[in-house]
C-alpha cells in the first residue's frame, strides 16, 4: 500500500474516532448528527471506519465486565501501569475484529479513549451506541441477552452493567425482547417518556415530538418523565399488557390506551409498514426512514389530515404516488427529494 493511500486511510480512521468521540457527547446536536450521516455516506470507507470503531467499542465494554475487567477496577497500580494493564488485555481479546492494518490508527485512539474513560469512571458501565442508514434494520444483542431489532435510520445507546440495564432511543423505532431478570429492571428513555420492564417484548417509535409504546408480550410501565433509571415508588402513567399501546405526545398527557392487532406489533421487521388512523406528516417521516432520497410535505392544511393505509418497506418510493390517488396532493420530483403540494 503506497504512502499516499495510507495517509488517506489514517485521515479517514482519524475522523471516525472523532466523529466517534462526538456521538457519544450529550451535547450533540442535530447539526452534529445531520453532518455525521452525510459523513458517512460520502464514501463506504468511512462506514467501514466507524462501524470498525463501534466493534472495539463494543467488545471493550464485554471485557469491562470480566474477571478481567474486575481485576483492573480492584487495581491500585501507578496510572501508567494501569493503562498499560488495560490495554493488553482487551486487545489480545479483540485482535481478531481488526482485519486490516489500515484500521490501526482508529483502533488505536479508540483503546486510549476507552482506556482512560474507565479508569477515570471505573464504576459506571460503558455507553455504546448503535445506529442504522435508510432503509436498513439491524439485529443488536446485549450483554444481559436482550436483543434489539433497530429500525431504519435510528439511532439509540444502551448501557448494560451488573447494577444497570438501559436504553435511549435517540431516534426512529426499535423492537425489544429484554431478558428477564426481576432484581435488574431494564429502562427505555425516549423524549419526555420512560419505559420499565423485567423481561418482555414490546414496540417503542419516535416520530417527530410523539413517542409510542406497544407490548407485544408481558407487561411493560410507562412514565411521563426521563429521569427514571431505578426503582422508586412512584406510580406508571400507563401499565399496558400484551396488545396494548399508549401514546404521548411532547407537551402533552398520554392519550388512552388502545388495542393493538398483534399483527401489527414490530410489522416493519417483516418489510410491512402499517398505518392506522395516523397523520399524512407522520407517515411521510415515519415512511421516509425507509427511503434513499427525501420525502417532503409542503402543505401545512393536510399535515394533521388521518390516513390509514399498509405498503412494504419496498415501495416506500411509491408512497407519494399512492397518497395523491386519494388525498388532494401534487407529487414534484427534484433531484433526491419527492415533494408533496396541496393542489
Amino acid at each position: 500500500m503506497s504512502d499516499k493511500v495510507m495517509q488517506l486511510q489514517d485521515q479517514i480512521n482519524e475522523q471516525a474516532a472523532e466523529w466517534f468521540s462526538l456521538m457519544q457527547s450529550a451535547d450533540v446536536s442535530a447539526k452534529d448528527r445531520q453532518e455525521f450521516n452525510d459523513w458517512l455516506s460520502e464514501h463506504v470507507d468511512h462506514q467501514q471506519a466507524y462501524e470498525q470503531i463501534e466493534l472495539v467499542w463494543q467488545t471493550l465494554g464485554d471485557v469491562s465486565g470480566t474477571a478481567e475487567g474486575a481485576a483492573l477496577s480492584r487495581s491500585v497500580e501507578p496510572f501508567s501501569v494501569q493503562l498499560k494493564s488495560f490495554l493488553s488485555a482487551p486487545v489480545a481479546a479483540i485482535k481478531s475484529l481488526v482485519a486490516a492494518p489500515k484500521y490501526a490508527m482508529g483502533f488505536a485512539v479508540v483503546c486510549v479513549a476507552v482506556g482512560l474513560l474507565l479508569m477515570l469512571r471505573p464504576n459506571e458501565p460503558i455507553t455504546t451506541y448503535y445506529s442504522t442508514q435508510a432503509g436498513e434494520i439491524k439485529t443488536i444483542i446485549l450483554a444481559d441477552s436482550s436483543e434489539i431489532t433497530l429500525g431504519a435510520k435510528s439511532q439509540i445507546s444502551s448501557r448494560i452493567s451488573d447494577s444497570t440495564r438501559s436504553v435511549d432511543l435517540i431516534s426512529g423505532e426499535a423492537f425489544f425482547d429484554v431478558a428477564s431478570d426481576r432484581q435488574k429492571p431494564f429502562f427505555v428513555r425516549v423524549n419526555n417518556v420512560s419505559v420499565e420492564v423485567v423481561g418482555t417484548q414490546f414496540n417503542v417509535q419516535k416520530i417527530r415530538d410523539v413517542v409510542s409504546v406497544a407490548v407485544l408480550e408481558g407487561v411493560v410501565n410507562v412514565f411521563g418523565q426521563t429521569n427514571k433509571d431505578s426503582l422508586s415508588v412512584s406510580l406508571p402513567d400507563a401499565v399496558l399488557t400484551a396488545g396494548q399501546k399508549v401514546v404521548k405526545a411532547s407537551g402533552r398527557a398520554f392519550e388512552s390506551v388502545t388495542a393493538v392487532p398483534p399483527s401489527d406489533l414490530g410489522a416493519w421487521r417483516l418489510g410491512r409498514l402499517i398505518y392506522r388512523d395516523i397523520s399524512l406528516a407522520d407517515v411521510v417521516t415515519d415512511a421516509g426512514r425507509y427511503f434513499e432520497g427525501k420525502i417532503l410535505l409542503q402543505s401545512e392544511d393536510l399535515a394533521d389530515v388521518k390516513v390509514t393505509m399498509t405498503l412494504r418497506t419496498d415501495q416506500v418510493a411509491q408512497l407519494p404516488q399512492m397518497l395523491a390517488q386519494t388525498l388532494p396532493l401534487e407529487v414534484h420530483v427534484v433531484s433526491d427529494k419527492i415533494i408533496l403540494r396541496k393542489k
